[in-house]
């Protein structure tokens, strides 16, 4: 055990400089009646009581190895490196992401972050009030060990491993490609399952139900007992929890976008677009999307982003001007890792002294080793613009997305929506049903006599019969 314990200390050195914590182990904020349904479904209690071990919290399953030095020493090091960054971090962004228009009680659209890995803080601290968060990375799911088949010394093993894995988090406020690739494919934390897990209950969440999925042809999440690693559809996790903010649910797809695969996967577009549009976030995420490599995913993203919240590493400046988006850029930018050198931008680098801003409260992407931290937040102007309910005729439906020229010549305003597997393609766009009945009647007489009228809400739509 002594070769074990070393890590603890190393990473309750570098905490005890922020805080000094007790013996006890604290407990989660789960009321009665959450708690009782947790203990009532099937495999989700030890699920629940795995959760709260690894997030050093007390879980009465485990509550004799709790008692442990080994095991106090961890869960008081989280503690520690929790308060530090719920403090001078998470409820930092809050308020200023609710000070800046960038999140409100109002805005409960989904947030997709790609690249994220097992990132789910830094979302939720930007958009707390968001119903559904989707989370795309490269690494593996894992699954959720049964720690009663544990010794003593594999359960020490388990909680360095988690040590290991927090610790970039903690200290840069990401988590590296590389790192990840090395730390998630050991035999006891073997994928983002856990760290998902251990941010869902540090951040005052309760999880009330948990699935692995993989997606069908037509992009719906098929539940499994259990991902198996020669299965190729895309492979999924969803968490659903509650807490101060209501009811959400966490989904994990592990899936590569870039071009050469992306034609591969009908199902992923099928399943993004049927969110409807979304508040983006990107964040250390390499410059991939400034790159050439990811082009078809580039332009899906964008197509369907309300709000973007981001750092330099995500679109191209030029690029989201290019797309109607008005930007505002908040902090510092005078520089990026020599690693990244041919991706400096001298064009956002001028409207950050165009716009005089000024530096922020929060550490944020790969220039906190400089005490820099640069935030682009892009709004598209088309959606500011849009008055709901909007009302289009919908006329033709195809498994590919189909050339202009396959439509007649006199159909103006087409446009498209992805959804259940289908390219659906419309007509005009009104602000009442009425008007749009007379685009009808035209496309009826144009030879598509099945067409319909479809109402568009902000986060919804419906088939009007006729």
């Amino acid at each position: 055990m002594k070769g074990v314990v070393v890590k603890f200390f190393i990473f309750i050195a570098f905490s005890s400089l922020l805080f000094s914590c007790g013996d006890d182990i604290p407990n989660t904020n789960v009321n009665n009646n959450t708690q009782n349904l947790i203990d009532s479904l099937p495999n989700h209690r030890p699920i629940d009581q795995y959760a709260k071990f690894i997030s050093g919290f007390s879980a009465e399953d485990f509550s004799d190895f709790q008692q442990k030095d080994i095991y106090k020493s961890y869960s008081n090091s989280n503690e520690t490196n929790w308060n530090y960054f719920s403090v001078n971090q998470l409820l930092v962004i809050m308020n200023w992401a609710e000070k800046n228009a960038v999140s409100s009680a109002d805005d409960t659209s989904t947030v997709f972050y790609p690249f994220a890995g097992p990132d789910f803080t830094f979302a939720y601290a930007f958009y707390p009030y968001a119903k559904n968060y989707i989370l795309i990375g490269l690494e593996n799911i894992g699954e959720i060990p049964d720690l009663k088949q544990y010794s003593d010394l594999e359960i020490a093993e388990l909680l360095n491993s988690m040590t290991d894995a927090l610790v970039e988090f903690y200290t840069q406020g990401y988590f590296s490609t590389l790192n990840m690739k090395y730390n998630f494919r050991k035999n006891n934390v073997n994928g983002v399952v856990h760290p998902l897990l251990y941010f869902v209950y540090r951040t005052n969440n309760q999880m009330i139900d948990f699935e692995y999925f993989v997606l069908d042809e037509f992009g719906q999440p098929q539940k499994v007992d259990k991902l198996e690693s020669l299965d190729k559809r895309i492979k999924g996790l969803k968490i659903s929890m509650t807490g101060k903010f209501g009811n959400k649910d966490l989904y994990y797809l592990q899936v590569d976008l870039s071009d050469e695969n992306f034609d591969d996967y009908p199902e992923l577009i099928a399943f993004v677009s049927s969110f409807g549009n979304k508040n983006t976030f990107l964040k250390s995420a390499s410059y991939l999307l400034q790159d050439n490599k990811l082009l078809k995913f580039r332009d899906l993203l964008i197509s369907q982003s309300s709000k973007i919240i981001q750092d330099d590493s995500g679109f191209g400046y030029n690029f989201l001007k290019s797309h109607n988006f008005d930007v505002k850029v908040f902090g510092n930018y005078s520089r990026t890792l020599n690693l990244f050198q041919d991706f400096w931008q001298p064009d956002l680098k001028a409207e950050f002294d165009n716009q005089n801003a000024k530096k922020l409260p929060f550490r944020f992407g790969y220039n906190v080793p400089f005490d820099e931290t640069a935030i682009i937040f892009a709004q598209s102007q088309t959606s500011e613009q849009l008055q709901y309910p909007i009302y289009k005729v919908q006329f033709r439906m195809s498994w590919e997305k189909l050339p202009v020229d396959s439509f007649p010549n006199n159909f103006k305003e087409i446009d498209y929506y992805f959804d259940e597997g289908y390219y659906k393609y419309t007509l005009g766009s009104f602000q009442t049903e009425d008007e749009c009945r007379e685009m009808l009647d035209f496309v009826r007489k144009n030879g598509y006599q099945d067409a319909f009228i479809v109402e568009f809400k902000k986060e919804s739509r419906r088939t009007i019969n006729n």
